[in-house]
């Protein structure tokens, strides 16, 4: 397990990157998750258990996979059980939790604008509410990149965007909608930045905080330097992918069923509350001495 905190104030020097693969990555996980609520009422979103494990977990099994070092963590609500999973938790990656104390007056805007104090490298960035497989990350690993994926209005809300015909990120749509005669796409929120263009972002971020804008979204920054042709992102089609956004009760419901049917399908117990169950009639069944039993007044 290799983890360090850092607090404000405190630099590191940028993480090996093999040439022009990105292996560091940032996490937004500092706030509330009142959407999520009860869930969240005690524990940060990351730490919401999805197919019997945290977010959290997913989210740093599939860096590992894809073979990231550095793992950044801005951490604000309930920050001390981030701390406390990561020094927990068995793994490779170099994990450093940072504390931003603003958490609950700004919005991500300025989570990411204070990640600068800590990443000076091109990195992925991702927010705290995905899950993944890490195979999606592939074209990621290499920088000015944005995932995207096909926009469905039955189950999709949040910012969209549109593409240039050579692929890459034409226009974001944070409060509006786009255009109705314009192929849409959702974004993911997963990022992948150079150098170069972090550091145009970031400047952009802190001018944006400095006008007043503590309570914006850090893509209005991304939109504005996409009309002054200030960045260019490479878009990474998920709509062939298998992901979530874990925003609401309903969508954790939907997660939960979805791995469920997963595991089914390649016959893999699921854990739930820790413990593995198997899918018998699409229902979990608790798993006693490697042989399925149905649950009834709680006793198998």
């Amino acid at each position: 397990m290799a983890s360090r905190y850092h607090t404000p104030g405190k630099t590191r020097q940028a993480g090996p990157t093999g040439g022009n693969r990105i292996t560091t990555a940032l996490m937004l996980a500092a706030g509330t998750g009142s959407r999520l609520r009860p869930h969240t009422e005690k524990i940060p979103k990351c730490l919401v258990e999805v197919g019997g494990k945290p977010l959290l977990a997913h989210a740093m099994e599939a860096l590992e996979a894809r073979g990231f070092r550095r793992f950044v963590i801005i951490t604000g609500y309930r920050h001390e059980l981030i701390d406390e999973f990561v020094e927990q938790h068995d793994t490779s990656l170099d994990v450093e939790t940072v504390f931003n104390d603003n958490y609950d007056r700004t919005n991500n805007i300025y989570t990411l604008w204070f990640a600068g104090k800590f990443v000076d490298e091109p990195f992925l960035l991702l927010e705290s509410d995905l899950i993944f497989k890490p195979d999606v990350l592939a074209e990621l690993c290499r920088p000015d990149r944005i995932a995207l994926n096909k926009y469905n209005p039955e189950l999709h809300s949040g910012t969209t965007a549109t593409v240039t015909d050579c692929g890459h990120l034409a226009s974001l749509f944070i409060n509006d909608p786009a255009p109705p005669d314009v192929f849409t796409y959702k974004t993911v929120n997963i990022y992948s930045f150079s150098l170069e263009t972090w550091r145009v972002l970031h400047s952009a971020l802190g001018k944006k905080l400095a006008a007043g804008n503590l309570n914006s979204f850090y893509e209005s920054a991304i939109r504005d330097l996409l009309n002054d042709l200030g960045i260019r992102l490479k878009v990474v089609d998920f709509s062939d992918f298998w992901w979530d956004e874990i925003d609401s009760e309903n969508d954790l419901d939907r997660v939960n069923r979805n791995l469920a049917g997963i595991s089914a399908a390649n016959d893999l117990p699921v854990l739930v509350n820790g413990k593995p169950q198997s899918i018998m009639n699409g229902k979990p069944q608790s798993i006693m001495n490697d042989k399925p039993q149905s649950i009834m007044n709680g006793k198998p």
